[in-house]
């Protein structure tokens, strides 16, 4: 036997797309988005700006305005190691609705989806019954006679 049959096929299987990639965005950084990173970096990069900042007219140093980029970058890192801990064994989106729901918890944000826990009501009622017609209604069934009482 040849091997050539096999290794065609293993050739074929190689250009085939990744079909399950289709429909979520792709990783760039320890399972990381670009979205994601873009988020952490843009919070992160303010926060070290601010505090490097005021450092520079503490110190007169401007120079420590480059930590504020290597500070970024660090916690670019580390948040993307920390989110591929979060997101381990998750389905695509999970801690984003998790996040959206404690910030609905706290009044940050309207609810996208239904919270409701319990018994659903329409609000009114309707004039119908599904008892029986042919059943007499407990008030409504006739009383035994009673004889009258001596006196």
């Amino acid at each position: 036997m040849s091997d050539e049959p096999i290794t065609a096929d293993l050739e074929r299987r190689a250009q085939v797309p990744l079909t399950d990639r289709v429909n979520v965005e792709p990783a760039i950084l320890n399972g990381m988005t670009s979205t994601e990173a873009t988020w952490i970096g843009l919070a992160s990069m303010v926060v070290y700006g601010l505090v490097m900042g005021l450092l520079v007219a503490i110190t007169g140093l401007w120079q420590l305005l480059l930590a504020a980029l290597v500070g970024t970058i660090v916690t670019l890192w580390y948040a993307s190691l920390r989110l591929q801990t979060m997101k381990r064994d998750r389905p695509d989106g999970y801690y984003g609705h998790a996040i959206h729901l404690w910030m609905v918890r706290h009044g940050m944000q309207h609810a996208r989806f239904l919270r409701h826990d319990g018994y659903w009501s329409l609000g009114r009622t309707l004039g119908l019954s599904f008892s029986s017609p042919l059943k007499p209604k407990p008030d409504a069934q006739p009383r035994a006679a009673t004889s009258p009482k001596p006196s």
